[in-house]
């Protein structure tokens, strides 16, 4: 299970660092896949394995499988190399927007690179939403939440 937020800058040569919580989990091997808010997501191999399998099994209508499976099967996997760095390939660096601060977020079964800056807005946003919505804060307090 991967948790936690930490910043980190991307090199000149489209490295990040991965903190060492998250390369225990994740492996010497990764794949990177575009995440639906724009983000990286980071799979090990196992549980991107398990995804494309249930892709694979769904029935779910063809032109659904078949969008899914393009995003899936799009990954790049990357090695983690002896200093705890991935190379983030240029495709991957422009459909996230990411420049030289990013944000490196656990969330569950993967981990999640984020522009720094988008990454703020969603957080801004949440806490917007919650603070203008009763209904949300009725709704986090009944997961007994304390944010």
């Amino acid at each position: 299970m991967f948790r936690g937020e930490d910043e980190h800058t991307i090199d000149d040569r489209g490295r990040v660092f991965l903190p060492t919580r998250y390369r225990e989990g994740l492996g010497d091997r990764v794949l990177l896949v575009r995440g639906l808010d724009g983000q990286i997501n980071l799979y090990t191999q196992s549980t991107w394995q398990a995804m494309a399998e249930r892709v694979a099994q769904s029935n779910q209508p063809r032109s659904q499988i078949r969008n899914t499976s393009r995003l899936l099967f799009s990954a790049s996997e990357c090695e983690v190399d002896r200093q705890g760095r991935i190379l983030i390939p240029s495709l991957l660096r422009r459909y996230a927007d990411l420049g030289t601060d990013v944000i490196i977020l656990g969330h569950d079964d993967h981990v999640e690179l984020w522009s720094r800056e988008r990454w703020q807005g969603i957080c801004e946003g949440v806490v917007t939403q919650w603070r203008d919505n009763k209904d949300d804060i009725e709704k986090v307090a009944m997961l007994e939440l304390t944010l």
